[in-house]
């Protein structure tokens, strides 16, 4: 069994090389720059999936990158939303499903096209996150993450950003206190 030290190196590896298979680089190329984000982006992965930002495009464009994805035999599956909660409103939302690696679910990829101002809100707080981040934390996170893996080998939806404001902002150290605090915060745990 993986530590979750390991199981992070190996997911983050593993990432790098799902998104060169897609080549997604090339296929959102037209719409603009990737921005990583989430979990990959703060190199605390402990689940397949990888988050990240596009800016705004028309649907048709959007749907472009769906439409050269799911020429890839590993590209399972993929889901399309338009708008999402608060800020994700006036986002468009692909979920491609890729069939990789030995995780017991696919790799699924969220690629969000949002307004820049959300993007930059969004990659603020988690650079800022990731340049105060210790070592320690970092472990602790890790560890943390590791622990509330559900039964479909993922984190509770939305909880990541939690995880993170709770140990580096709010210095939580108590798995118990976390918990308790993403709870407040409407995470299903």
């Amino acid at each position: 069994m993986m530590t979750p030290e390991e199981r992070a190196k190996s997911l983050r590896e593993e990432a790098d090389r799902v998104l060169k298979m897609v080549q997604l680089k090339k296929h959102c190329a037209s719409i603009g720059q990737i921005v990583l984000t989430g979990s990959y982006f703060m190199d605390l992965m402990m689940y397949p999936d990888i988050d990240l930002y596009l800016p705004p495009t028309t649907i048709e464009n959007f749907l472009t990158i769906a439409t050269m994805l799911a020429q890839y035999d590993c590209v399972k599956q993929i889901v399309f939303e338009k708008g999402g909660p608060a800020e994700l409103s006036k986002g468009l939302y692909l979920k491609p499903l890729i069939e990789y690696g030995n995780w017991k679910r696919p790799w699924k990829i969220d690629i969000w096209s949002l307004p820049l101002d959300v993007v930059d809100k969004k990659q603020k707080e988690l650079q800022d996150f990731k340049n105060r981040m210790t070592p320690t934390q970092r472990r602790l996170i890790l560890e943390y993450k590791f622990s509330i893996l559900t039964e479909t080998e993922r984190t509770p939806m939305f909880s990541g950003i939690y995880i993170y404001r709770a140990v580096i902002n709010l210095g939580l150290k108590d798995f118990t206190k976390i918990t308790k605090y993403l709870r407040e915060n409407g995470i299903n745990i």
